[in-house]
Parts: structure tokens; C-alpha cells; sequence
């Protein structure tokens, strides 16, 4: 099993996992699941799921981080839409269309916020991953704060087909005027139907350009949503990359959040 969490021959930490509501702007407050070590202190992770929501793979994950020493949160950003009645993309890009991204944004920057505040969070930056659509408000994200590390999995730096109804502007514009953060980490598979490989290779481009720290890997063969997909199952196909993403994403974090 794909387990890099704890290095080899030290003890696995007890996890605490309980819900929790982050408080927004305007009043309202967002549910979310907020994971940690038993032990107490370590750096804050905001998880941002995808078109789906918010599901046992996003809550696993969200355990594993703790396992790592990392605080987790993993909010529901569709809690306005309210949830899926079933999992079908047909519905999930039904409840994309009453979306506003750019309220969502506002949204997940509170929960960043919440998680800075949380008793025992420390370090100067607050890491974020997210994936397909939660990828690129994370990459969104990077463009609005400078106290993030931030990694995408296979989000659409130049905006994807079915749009929100409200779109935020995409990574990609934002990276042409200079507005995008790092440090940064990026994964996709080159078979993805849906995001332009050509796309990625620009923003990559134009943030070297300018500086921006980023490092991003192109697996051969892999499709779209493939750490999903795999379920970290040693029996997946897509195991093996899927399991070697997460362990650098781990490791990511451990450089920039300690």
C-alpha cells in the first residue's frame, strides 16, 4: 500500500476527525470535516474537492494528512447548491451551472483563514490541494494570496468546457498578469480529454517567466481524475503514479509547511 505518511519503523499517530463550520463573510457558515493529529500541533492543509463533492476518497484523504501531521479541512463548497441526488456528471454539471465561482473563492480564502486560526496550526503558509475543478480554484487561489503552497491535480489552467455560471478569471490569464503565487505543484495525465496539454505547457511557461516557483509532472497514459480513479488501491492500473504523486505532494509539503 501507498503509505508515505509515516516513514518506515515509527509509529502511526491516532487521527481525530470531527465536523466543523467555517464562519464566512457574509453571515453564512460552511460545513466542513477537519481532521488532525491526536498528538496536537502541525501545519494547516485546506482540501477542495471536486465536481462531486465532498466524499469518502476526499475524507480519506483528509485522514492520511493527519496521519502525515498535518490539520485538515475538507469543506463543501457546493453547500449553497446543496448536495447531488445522485453521482452522475449529468447532475454535477446541472449544480455547476448554478455556481458561482468567484463567492467560492471568498469562501475557501475563509477557510484558509480558519485553519490559520486554529489552535496548534503553525508555520507561515498554509498548504491547499485540490482536484479537477477544486485544482483550479486552488491554482485561483495562488492568484489571490501569497501565504499558500498550493497543488493542483489535474485542474484546467485555461478554463474548462462546462463553465460555472459565474466564472473566476483562469489560472492562466492570471498568470499572464503576473498574478499567480507560488510555490506551486501541479500533476496531470497526458490522456485527459478535457484539459489541453498545450495549456499546461504555456502556464508552466509563463510562470517560469516570471519566476514563480512551479514544478509539475505529466504522467503518460493517465486520464483524468486518476488519483480518484486509483482510490490508492494497489489494484488500479493508475496505482503506481497515483501513489508516487501523493508521496511528492507530501513531500512538497513538508518543504514549504514543515
Amino acid at each position: 500500500m501507498c503509505h508515505p505518511e509515516v516513514p518506515v519503523g515509527q509509529p502511526t499517530p491516532e487521527v481525530v476527525r470531527e465536523e466543523a463550520q467555517v464562519p464566512l463573510p457574509g453571515g453564512e457558515a460552511m460545513a466542513a470535516l477537519l481532521t488532525r493529529p491526536a498528538s496536537g500541533s502541525g501545519p494547516g492543509v485546506l482540501i477542495v474537492h471536486d465536481i462531486f463533492g465532498r466524499s469518502p476518497f476526499y475524507e480519506h484523504l483528509a485522514a492520511r494528512l493527519a496521519t502525515a501531521g498535518y490539520r485538515a479541512l475538507l469543506p463543501d463548497f457546493f453547500f449553497r447548491q446543496g448536495p447531488l441526488a445522485d453521482r452522475s456528471l449529468e447532475l454535477a454539471f446541472a449544480r455547476r451551472s448554478r455556481f458561482d465561482e468567484t463567492v467560492a473563492l471568498d469562501d475557501l480564502s475563509a477557510a484558509v483563514d480558519m485553519l490559520r486560526g486554529q489552535p496548534g496550526v503553525r508555520g507561515e503558509r498554509v498548504g491547499t490541494v485540490g482536484f479537477c475543478m477544486g485544482g483550479t480554484l486552488v491554482l485561483d487561489l495562488a492568484a489571490t494570496r501569497d501565504d499558500l503552497a498550493s497543488v493542483c491535480y489535474y485542474g484546467y489552467p485555461a478554463g474548462e468546457a462546462h463553465a460555472a455560471a459565474k466564472a473566476a478569471p483562469t489560472p492562466l490569464n492570471q498568470a499572464l498578469k503576473n498574478r499567480m503565487n507560488g510555490p506551486i505543484l501541479g500533476f496531470w495525465g497526458d490522456q485527459d480529454p478535457g484539459v489541453n496539454m498545450a495549456d499546461v505547457a504555456t502556464f508552466a511557461a509563463e510562470l517560469k517567466r516570471r519566476g514563480v516557483a512551479f514544478e509539475h509532472t505529466i504522467y503518460p497514459g493517465l486520464g483524468h481524475a486518476f488519483m480518484a480513479q486509483s482510490g490508492l488501491d494497489p489494484n488500479h492500473p493508475a496505482y503506481q503514479m497515483a501513489c508516487e504523486s501523493w508521496t511528492c505532494a507530501l513531500g512538497f509539503f513538508r518543504t514549504h509547511l514543515g
